[in-house]
């Protein structure tokens, strides 16, 4: 039974956008039904699907009224997932994708923990990961307070996924939505935007089941494009607190297209990609070994040979300041021309 009536708004908006994701959008709308926290509205954007997607989510429509589906052409998620904000009803966005699955406590433990904790704008979770058929791979935990998860944005570690983001609609809207110029790293551009407007925060606990697959954005070009992306908006933050002009907020096309120019040519020339390939070919031979032991030998080995041993071992642990680095680069830079 629905918590709530037509004139009284929900507690919770459940967001998810959805682009030819008709493979796996069944499983994901029944975990999100199935909550045992049954105060939200479900919108669920089609972002122009060519495929059965639309048909999905009308057949759901009639048989759950916190369902509320928009259809729209395609252009892209973060266009998507902001028309779905400016409906929202809620108080509080979750948000969701059309490919993972939530456990059934998942919203009653993030509203239980945000309504006792009234200074969090953002809380995430830990997930696990499951394959294309629904196994369990690995489970996934990230920190905890405000302090070290925007050390890790700022620094490109390790954080919590955007599927499992729960956050205030207020503090999303006056941030502005999602960045439509951030493609592939939308939801970094929003979490430290929220970041400056109060606490940030995950739960221990695994929330969700994210599905890992080809089709998705981290796999284009190994993953290029989001790690340019990641890095430019993180640039910009350092540029935001150092009160010079963000480019993804204040630049033209012309200027902005100079600015993600200039910083792929600057990581590149840091040997970012040269160092990323070396800790991806170092696990697989881990992980193709026989065992435990000979994976490690042949891990550490292969590290020590790329001769980037010392720079990803520091990295893994503490992160990188190349974005604040190129920030700093950035303004000296633009005092000059």
């Amino acid at each position: 039974m629905n918590h709530f009536t037509l004139n009284t708004p929900p507690k919770v908006s459940v967001v998810m956008s959805c682009y030819n994701a008709s493979r796996w959008l069944h499983e994901a709308v029944d975990s999100v039904l199935a909550q045992t926290f049954e105060d939200f509205e479900f919108i669920i954007v089609d972002d122009g699907s060519s495929d059965d997607t639309w048909n999905i989510i009308q057949s759901y429509r009639y048989k759950d009224r916190r369902i509320v589906p928009i259809s729209k052409k395609h252009t892209g998620i973060s266009d998507s997932l902001n028309s779905g904000i400016a409906l929202a009803k809620g108080s509080w966005i979750a948000r969701m994708d059309a490919d993972d699955l939530c456990e059934k406590t998942r919203l009653e433990r993030q509203v239980d923990y945000v309504h006792h904790n009234s200074e969090v704008v953002l809380l995430g979770s830990g997930f696990i990961e499951i394959d294309e058929k629904g196994r369990a791979i690995k489970k996934h935990y990230y920190p905890l307070g405000h302090h070290n998860l925007v050390r890790n944005l700022e620094r490109l570690q390790r954080f919590f996924p955007h599927s499992s983001a729960f956050y205030r609609t207020d503090m999303a809207k006056q941030a502005g939505g999602y960045n439509l110029r951030s493609r592939a790293a939308e939801d970094c551009c929003l979490w430290l935007k929220l970041a400056s407007r109060g606490r940030i925060e995950c739960l221990p606990q695994t929330l969700l089941k994210i599905r890992k697959h080809s089709s998705q954005v981290s796999h284009e070009n190994n993953g290029r494009l989001q790690f340019f992306k990641a890095v430019a908006l993180v640039v910009c933050h350092f540029l935001r607190k150092a009160r010079v002009n963000d480019p993804f907020m204040d630049a033209s096309p012309e200027q902005l297209e100079i600015f993600l120019n200039w910083i792929e040519d600057r990581v590149i020339e840091a040997g970012v990609f040269e160092e990323r390939k070396a800790w991806a070919d170092a696990r697989n031979e881990y992980f193709s070994s026989r065992s435990r032991l000979i994976g490690t030998i042949r891990f550490g080995t292969g590290l020590l040979k790329s001769g980037y041993a010392s720079g990803l071992i520091y990295e893994k642990l503490f992160g990188t300041d190349l974005p604040e680095r190129l920030a700093h680069e950035w303004i000296k830079k633009s005092r000059k021309v």
